[in-house]
């Protein structure tokens, strides 16, 4: 899985951000969400649009999930 998907799933369980509140707010499908974001066992990268959408919808920088390890 790439970097920004894998530090974007940390801030999103770390927080307990409602998947299914953001599918409905960015038009991601549910199941594209959990499987890129919580699944551990499906190892889904997130598509770009996708992810400048969650982004957005989270109102943080995607710059921030970029560049450091998942820790």
């Amino acid at each position: 899985m790439d970097i920004p998907t894998r530090n974007l799933g940390k801030y999103v369980r770390d927080r307990g951000i409602n998947v299914t509140r953001m599918a409905e707010k960015t038009g991601i499908p549910y199941a594209a969400l959990y499987d890129s974001l919580l699944n551990k066992s499906r190892e889904r990268d997130l598509r770009v649009g996708e992810f400048f959408s969650i982004c957005n919808f989270l109102g943080v920088d995607p710059v921030s999930f970029a560049d450091k390890q998942a820790g």
